[in-house]
């Protein structure tokens, strides 16, 4: 049995289960290299129809992440707003018409998804991939959610937490979760969104919304939360355990994206920081701890009620677009009461994808679980050939390398060498974090690789931190992590004695986004790490995702013209190695030969 599960609005993906079990999944936007793209995914679709070796014909179930229909909430909302606010409500009812109002039904790269789409999801897959004689469920997006964190995860029963900008009615979810049963506790209704509250402020501090977020983020260690007391008084404001709301004097999100900002908050902040290129300030650096902090503050209240209210689980599952905030997911381990916790590769709303379909699979067809997520890497593979291939209409003529160890051996040496590689290997990974098949990685060691990178490579700001991935088994000597992290959710402590080991992955507060790596689900990536620390004896590298200013990599033509592209030393391309700056490599053992481009 085929199920396929899509999101079709912003973050746009789709996913196939087969049987049960998830077999491909991957966002829209490494497709068409437009950053959160929101058309229909076509694209997508195709590459899971691709990999199963099906046509349209053979699925069954289409689970789609969202029920147009629910509009009621949203309307009286909006309607509320015209008589208390007229100038918010113009901004959002323009909102919402651009919502409506298709944009090429997903044919342009760069058309984006509509609500209206939504009700024509039928049509728009026969019209593309022909006969579709399954059935459609439009499915409740945060039970998506809770879906996409729970029936993956390791748990039998779990505290569930979900939170967002928002669903159709809803902005925050707590739930338990027990063998196929979801069971909702507590639900925010929209407006009152911890989501975009996140975003107005990502706003404010002159990052772009809804792709800037983790860049506040970022900043918050380099402040202090002068401001976390009248946030909480005046602005995020909890009444209630397990609850709080938004305070419209002081929180526009939609006037927020249009770039106003109510008076109320700069009579407190003063004016907001222009755009991306405009100097921080301490005070953009207050302002940014005040609102994690305030964040921070929020999730473990919310999650704290639910376990109480949900009979008291020590495992935690969170998703929605905000549980990619790992700080807050690390506060949620180190602090308790929760012993575990799961948070999947893509909590934002592609994943709404693997849930609509394990939604169907489980709570629809009522069969039982079978299916743990534990990596990440359901995207498009390349072999040697097509890698060949793309080299060589590159200009680049060359030889895979037949051994791995001469191949790793190789690439460590750029590594310790103060070099950094472009890793493409292996399936690509769903969801935003780069996971060691498309991944920039230099040695950790070296506090300076963290500057030539941001400056030269990534061409971001310098405050930002890039993450450790580390050998699983070595992972408690290094981090002050309780459980496995392999997907790069949770924010931890650097132990103190391996703080100046590793300087260029260790944030400023002493922390770090740690991605544990386990031999059984990444062989190459636990090499290449087994290596380095054979040779350095430190298990760690630096991994930031391979992508300047893009979508990450999808296929070897894209890693090329990125490395190409880059200040990168060397382009690891399943068993070719490409080095900058060094002429021809002959290695005559193996028959591999590297041709500088």
């Amino acid at each position: 049995m085929y199920i396929l599960g899509l999101a079709t609005m912003g973050e746009s993906a789709a996913a196939l289960l087969k049987d049960g079990i998830l077999i491909a999944a991957a966002e829209e936007e490494r497709f068409t290299r437009i950053k959160h793209e929101g058309c229909f995914p076509l694209r997508a679709i195709a590459f899971c129809l691709a990999k199963a070796g099906i046509s349209l014909a053979e699925i069954e179930h289409v689970g789609v992440y969202w029920q147009p229909f629910r509009m009621g909430t949203r309307a009286r909302g909006i309607l509320k707003t015209a008589l208390q606010n007229p100038a918010s409500f113009l901004r959002q009812t323009g909102s919402a018409l651009r919502e409506f109002t298709p944009a090429g039904g997903g044919d342009s790269p760069a058309s984006q998804g509509s609500w209206i789409e939504l009700f024509f999801v039928r049509s728009l897959l026969q019209k593309h991939f022909g006969p579709f004689r399954g059935r459609l469920h439009y499915l409740d997006h945060h039970r998506c959610h809770m879906a996409s964190a729970f029936f993956t995860s390791p748990f039998e029963e779990a505290t569930i937490l979900v939170f967002d900008g928002a669903g159709e009615e809803v902005s925050t979810t707590l739930a338990v979760g027990s063998g196929t049963r979801l069971t909702v506790l507590r639900s925010i209704p929209w407006p009152h969104s911890l989501g975009h509250f996140y975003s107005t402020m990502t706003g404010f501090l002159g990052f772009t919304m809804l792709d800037g977020e983790y860049k506040l983020m970022g900043l918050a260690p380099y402040g202090t939360p002068e401001h976390l007391s009248f946030i909480r008084r005046n602005m995020l404001i909890t009444d209630t355990p397990g609850s709080y709301r938004l305070n419209p004097a002081f929180v526009d999100y939609h006037a927020a994206l249009q770039g106003h900002f109510p008076q109320a908050l700069r009579d407190i902040f003063g004016d907001p920081r222009q755009h991306d290129a405009a100097p921080f300030t301490d005070r953009h650096r207050q302002i940014a701890s005040s609102i994690q902090a305030a964040f921070e503050e929020v999730v473990q209240d919310l999650a704290l009620w639910a376990f109480r209210e949900g009979g008291q689980i020590r495992n935690l599952a969170v998703a929605g677009g905000c549980g990619l905030n790992c700080a807050a997911n690390g506060r949620l381990l180190r602090e308790g009461p929760f012993e575990r916790i799961y948070v999947p590769p893509a909590p934002h709303d592609a994943g709404c994808t693997v849930g609509a379909a394990l939604l169907v699979y489980h709570e629809v067809l009522g069969h039982p679980r079978t299916f743990e997520m534990t990596h990440a890497y359901y995207g498009p593979a390349y072999g040697d050939s097509e890698i060949g291939q793309a080299l060589r209409a590159g200009g680049i003529e060359t030889h895979p390398i037949g051994d791995e160890a001469t191949l790793l051996a190789k690439t460590v040496e750029v590594l310790t060498g103060g070099g950094v590689v472009a890793w493409f290997q292996g399936a690509m990974e769903f969801g935003p974090r780069a996971l060691g098949a498309r991944s920039f990685l230099a040695d950790p060691r070296h506090e300076t690789i963290r500057d030539t990178i941001n400056a030269k490579i990534k061409k971001r700001e310098l405050f930002r931190p890039f993450a450790p991935s580390i050998k699983e088994e070595a992972a408690d000597e290094y981090f002050g992590c309780a459980q496995p992290s392999p997907f790069m959710n949770l924010t931890v402590p650097v132990k103190p004695d391996k703080r100046s080991l590793i300087p260029a992955v260790t944030h400023i507060d002493g922390s770090a986004r740690v991605q544990t790596v386990r031999r059984t689900d990444n062989p190459r990536y636990w090499a290449l790490l087994d290596r380095f620390e054979r040779a350095t004896g430190v298990p760690v590298l630096l991994n930031t995702s391979f992508n300047i200013q893009e979508p990450i990599v999808c296929t070897p033509q894209q890693a090329l013209a990125t490395f190409l592209n880059s200040g990168v030393d060397a382009l690891v391309m399943g068993n070719y190695f490409v080095e900058r700056g060094k002429g021809t490599y002959k290695d005559t053992s193996n028959d591999g030969t590297t041709i500088t481009p």
